[in-house]
């Protein structure tokens, strides 16, 4: 879960979107315009939020070049429901709690036409994830992961580009995304741009 701003907030807005959203108990984290975060300073450590490193840029791609092809022994395929459980393993395998990710990707998301989610493949092997979300004439590349082990080899670019491919047969004309720090590198070779960059805020862990 998440809280996003995109103007200017108030002390009492913040606290009260928190909040709603701290009694869900999941995880969270609040992204806040790097420009607009020194002046909520206050209320993000009454907050107990605990600010990440990373400056999380927003990233957009409006150009259409052609996707290379996936690396040798690299496939990427949409998944449908029976293929869920695989998908939702990968994420099992990077720490992601079971009671956390069965609600956040019930059968019926996958079943949602502005959503389609890919399973990377190396080697046959499942080893990692994206989701493609189509807001309006606008799309979304979320949840890009890949596990330690097949990583460095091609597998995370080329399901982002399969996230990207669905957004322009949705006939999306510009893709946008939050780029990690692995992955940012990446996401500039492929032709996105920072429009925006986040400070992002975390929920602190209970001290005993």
């Amino acid at each position: 879960h998440g809280c996003l701003t995109l103007d200017t907030i108030t002390d009492r807005e913040l606290t009260a979107a928190v909040t709603w959203i701290a009694g869900f108990n999941v995880p969270y984290q609040v992204w806040i315009d790097e420009h607009l975060a020194p002046d909520l300073d206050g209320v993000t450590k009454a907050l107990r939020l605990e600010r990440v490193a990373w400056l999380m840029p927003g990233m957009l791609l409006t150009d259409r070049p052609d996707p290379p092809p996936p690396p040798p022994g690299v496939s990427v395929s949409p998944v449908d429901t029976g293929g869920l459980s695989a998908w939702l393993a990968v994420l099992a395998e990077v720490g992601m709690p079971q009671a956390l990710t069965e609600p956040l990707f019930p059968p019926s998301f996958g079943e949602d036409s502005d959503v389609t989610l890919f399973l990377s493949c190396l080697d046959g092997h499942p080893v990692g994830t994206a989701i493609a979300i189509r807001s309006g004439d606008v799309a979304g590349v979320y949840s890009v992961i890949t596990l330690p082990a097949a990583r460095g080899r091609g597998v995370g670019t080329a399901a982002a580009w399969a996230a990207v491919y669905a957004g322009w047969e949705w006939g999306c004309d510009v893709i946008v995304l939050q780029a990690s720090e692995m992955g940012f590198n990446s996401y500039q070779r492929m032709g996105f741009t920072t429009v925006v960059r986040y400070a992002a805020f975390e929920s602190a862990p209970e001290r005993p």
